[in-house]
């Protein structure tokens, strides 16, 4: 365009010279130059129109520029998630292949776990089949067991009833001896008929002697006269005391290979409970000597067993578990594991069948044999060696290892009264305490030897027995 605008141009400026020159020729050119001139006119209108079409032209090209680089930015954005996209790809892919070939070993190991767990469900079965045979077999050899200690009772009795036939017999001969009696009964000064009201508290040894072949651990008094004392030599034997307090041995009660932790009996007096430090518990008959039952099944020293029914029996152990026996089937019906070692097990109500237990870990748990759960727990101060229960089973005496005896309300859980002296020591686990018949004093007993009364309700020391008592 600028080319064609250059000629005409040239061509203007050459016709007017022309015009100037050839003046004659002037009227004969004068409608050339008039084209020349619209052609020019059109020539500037068209440039225009171009220029025109050049900016719009150009102003387009900024905005495609503008939005090819847009799209560059977009385009490089794409590419970039696209090869982000790809390397995920790839390790979604190395995953699930990965995913693919442990599930195929999971399945190959399951394969196996289940053809495995068919073998030993089988057998278990089997065991459970000898274990079986074998609890028969137990219950036979301690049957076996029973029967030859009961025959050795039955020979300890049938010479001790000829012993007595015969000095039945020597007595008939010689009638001196009752002519004797009578003398000394006309001259005693001891009261034959007087009847003691309430609780006393003694002040001097009634009578001494050697029950057991080494450390007792536990009495029990059967009745008002009849006591069983049992200790480490493996043995349980029954005591009559006379009416000036010294004690006859009735019988010896055997079975336990091991010493003799605690004894209780039953409502009636007829069955004697005894823990043993060989893991087991012992029932004896007290009228025929017999033995009943043996309980076997703790892995560590039983440290207490009691009577929650005639025919439940409750035992605690080293082992940390607190068993349920049933005396008729002679089996362990429930299992219940505190946590804590069990250091005595005392019951509160035998026709609800619950129960307390002292423990290592300074607490006492209240039970009841129907749950696996304690329905109490009470933190004490000091670990828990003995419980005695009150005769009408509200309260419960509980010593500890902080030196101290409490009196716990089993109703509230709550603490009654706390008794403690100056010289008194909780000398080890082993350590008892007792409440009197009356609910009037609390004992308990000392390393030196001592004997300390408290009285229940002001908790005053009412006496400290210890001469001509235990050395």
């Amino acid at each position: 365009m600028s080319d064609d605008l250059i000629r005409l141009r040239r061509r203007y400026d050459h016709r007017e010279r022309l015009d100037s020159v050839e003046s004659s020729t002037a009227e004969a050119s004068s409608a050339e130059l008039k084209n020349l001139r619209d052609e020019l006119a059109e020539v500037y209108k068209q440039k225009s129109r171009n220029d025109q079409s050049l900016i719009e032209a150009n102003r387009k090209l900024d905005q495609h520029e503008a939005v090819l680089s847009n799209m560059t930015k977009e385009r490089d954005k794409l590419l970039l998630e696209n090869k982000k996209l790809c390397a995920r790809i790839s390790e979604l892919e190395c995953s699930l292949k990965k995913a693919t070939d442990d599930k195929q070993s999971l399945y190959d190991e399951w394969i196996a776990l289940s053809a495995l767990l068919e073998t030993k469900t089988n057998e278990l079965m089997q065991l459970q089949q000898e274990r079986l045979i074998l609890i028969n077999k137990i219950r036979d050899l301690n049957e076996q067991h029973a029967n030859l200690f009961n025959t050795e009772v039955d020979q300890q009795q049938e010479r001790r009833q000829r012993r007595i036939r015969e000095e039945i017999a020597k007595a008939c001969e010689d009638t001196s001896r009752d002519e004797r009696a009578n003398a000394a009964l006309q001259q005693s000064t001891l009261p034959t008929g007087d009847v003691v009201l309430g609780d006393a508290v003694p002040h001097e040894v009634l009578s001494k002697a050697e029950v057991n072949e080494g450390e007792v651990y536990d009495v029990l008094w059967l009745s008002t006269d009849v006591y069983a004392s049992g200790g480490s030599d493996k043995r349980v034997r029954i005591w009559r005391v006379d009416q000036r307090g010294r004690p006859s041995k009735m019988s010896t009660l055997v079975g336990c290979n091991n010493a003799v932790t605690r004894l209780d009996f039953d409502s009636e007096s007829r069955l004697l409970l005894g823990a043993s430090n060989d893991h087991g518990v012992r029932l004896w008959n007290v009228d025929n000597q017999r033995l009943v039952s043996s309980f076997m099944g703790h892995t560590d020293r039983v440290s207490s067993a009691r009577f929650l029914s005639t025919h439940q029996v409750v035992s605690g152990s080293n082992d940390r578990l607190i068993k349920l026996w049933d005396v008729r089937s002679q089996r362990c019906v429930r299992s219940v594991f505190p946590g804590s070692t069990i250091l005595d097990i005392v019951g509160i109500d035998r026709a609800a069948a619950t129960f307390i237990s002292g423990h290592f870990d300074r607490k006492l748990r209240f039970w009841d044999s129907r749950n696996q759960e304690p329905v109490h727990t009470m933190e004490m101060a000091g670990k828990v060696t003995s419980l005695n229960m009150s005769s009408d089973g509200v309260h419960v005496l509980c010593s500890t290892r902080d030196d101290t005896l409490s009196l716990m309300d089993v109703r509230k859980y709550q603490t009654v009264h706390i008794y403690s002296a100056e010289q008194y020591r909780t000398s080890s686990d082993l350590s008892r305490c007792v409440l009197s018949p009356g609910m009037e004093y609390c004992a308990a007993g000392a390393p030196d030897g001592n004997i300390f009364v408290w009285n229940i309700q002001s908790t005053k020391l009412e006496k400290v027995l210890h001469k001509g008592g235990h050395e």
